[in-house]
């Protein structure tokens, strides 16, 4: 009827979207996604981050407290050993642990596998949630359903998130919190604010360099001129888990500040090197351009987000900023793979590219080509055969070297390593290799360690368990097969709902 006003469009949480379609996509997403990661989930955890937690949580499971063995910790309070790790992955890998040593118990394989198997199972699924939350930013954003579909595809297959979703390390579960605190305090609610304000705690859990993301989300809450209590909830979210993990100090080492960690690996010297090195060098722990090449678009993502939403630009870009600063004051010189940690910060850069006009998708899809292959090698080998090799050869302190040169770096490597790897698990009766489960390699010999002789999947184990190898080779490809599937139905269903993005 003339004069009449429109019919406003339903809204979800602020999105112009409805929950049905919203759910859709999430949904499509982290199942799709989940599946095939699961095909390629690793028989086991090689390191000692991963190892590290896995035993407290194997502790937790069965003595009830987080102290450890002694070979694997640091001497603590009342003569226990602890590791000097992060509390919050081994409590929420519990229930998976437990699952774990039953089974290995039933199936009279060894705990250290099947536990770990378990433990890495939670990584791929919060991995896939957090591919998810890609999405779910972009449209608070204001992108395109296809465009946040695709974006959240490239998070999952074209950087390093596919790397550390096999790993049992805190860098997965913080990137969950941090987007999901961020995605949240985007929202107009004072219950989502809420919510977002407690996962903003629990990331300083996770892991000490989530403290980053309280202030950030603070000062976005203050300049959108919320009510002062909605805005103090993400910076006394923080307080509240920096004082968590001093209680978790106390606990293991009678000291609310120490973690057990060494503080003189904070360090102004070389603070410019690991600036830039996090982001151009393509050496080891760093290379973000190289190792996550789809962020690039991330560029015309903000300019194009900052034009209509200027705050939620520059709060995804803060705590971007947040953990690149923070981890240029350490001197890190483990065996990572790509900028591990720039991780948390990747959902929310991967979130502004669904932004970009449709004339830059073929772009954002070559760069996703590129990432894949460049972390692939990592499906079938840990990447950590080739610091391995590099310590035996004795050129490991070349191979770590974040502005090492090219022929020296994981990055142009890790192919190479791949392809040794396979050779060695088709030489190797893999029987005899879990009857190896533990043993220590000799001095000079680090890439024979068991793990490091396999092809790094875990259908490669079952014949060690009596089922033969062709059953897990059939079950692996059905769970590509369904991923991809459920993947396509997400996008068929994104086009018919969502507009054709500006050109």
């Amino acid at each position: 009827m003339a004069g009449q006003s429109p019919i406003a469009q339903p809204t979800f949480l602020g999105s112009p979207h409805s929950p049905q379609q919203i759910f859709k996509i999430a949904f499509c997403l982290a199942v799709g996604v989940a599946l095939i990661y699961l095909a390629f989930l690793k028989p086991g955890i090689w390191g000692f981050d991963g190892n590290d937690m896995l035993a407290v949580s194997r502790s937790l499971v069965t003595e009830g407290d987080f102290s450890i063995g002694r070979g694997e910790g640091v001497l603590g309070r009342d003569g226990q050993y602890y590791s000097i790790r992060y509390p919050l992955l081994p409590i929420v890998a519990m229930p998976f642990v437990a699952i774990g040593l039953a089974l290995a118990n039933s199936l009279n394989l060894p705990a250290t596998y099947v536990a770990a198997v378990c433990a890495l199972v939670l990584c791929i699924l919060i991995t896939a949630l957090t591919t998810s939350m890609v999405a779910l930013l972009a449209l608070r954003l204001g992108s395109s359903q296809t465009g946040a579909y695709l974006a959240a595809i490239c998070f999952a297959f074209g950087t390093t998130a596919l790397v550390y979703a096999r790993e049992f390390f805190a860098e997965p579960l913080l990137s969950f919190l941090t987007v999901c605190s961020l995605y949240l305090t985007l929202g107009k609610t004072s219950r989502a604010h809420a919510g977002g304000s407690i996962l903003a705690g629990l990331a300083v859990t996770a892991k000490p360099a989530g403290i980053v993301v309280g202030p950030v989300l603070s000062a976005y809450l203050l300049l959108k001129r919320y009510p002062l209590r909605n805005a103090l909830g993400p910076f006394l979210g923080t307080v509240m888990g920096f004082m968590l993990y001093m209680a978790y100090n106390y606990l293991r080492f009678g000291d609310l500040l120490s973690s057990g960690q060494k503080a003189s690996n904070f360090a102004l010297e070389g603070t410019l090197e690991r600036f830039l090195g996090l982001i151009f060098s393509p050496g080891a722990g760093g290379g973000l351009i190289w190792y996550c090449p789809p962020v690039i678009l991330a560029i015309i993502g903000f300019r194009k987000a900052f034009k209509s939403k200027p705050l939620e630009a520059l709060a995804i870009v803060g705590i971007f900023a947040g953990y690149w600063v923070l981890h240029s004051f350490w001197e890190f010189g483990g065996w990572s793979w790509g900028p591990r940690f720039l991780v948390p910060a990747l959902p929310g850069l991967m979130a502004l590219t669904a932004l970009i006009d449709r004339k830059w998708w073929k772009g954002l899809i070559g760069l996703t080509v590129l990432g894949f292959l460049a972390n692939a090698p990592s499906l079938v080998s840990y990447y950590q055969r080739y610091y391995a090799e590099a310590s035996d050869g004795k050129y490991l302190t070349k191979a770590l070297n974040l502005w090492a040169a090219p022929t020296d770096t994981p990055l142009f490597n890790a192919w190479g390593a791949a392809y040794r790897q396979i050779q060695d698990a088709l030489a190797n009766n893999v029987k005899d290799i879990i009857k190896q489960s533990g043993a220590a390699p000799g001095p000079g010999k680090l890439a024979t360690a068991e793990l490091l002789r396999i092809v790094a999947v875990w259908w490669w184990l079952l014949p060690a368990a009596g089922i033969p190898l062709w059953v897990g080779v059939v079950l692996a490809a059905l769970l590509v097969g369904g991923g991809v599937w459920v993947l396509r139905l997400g996008w068929l269903d994104a086009c018919k709902t969502s507009p054709s993005p500006e050109t």
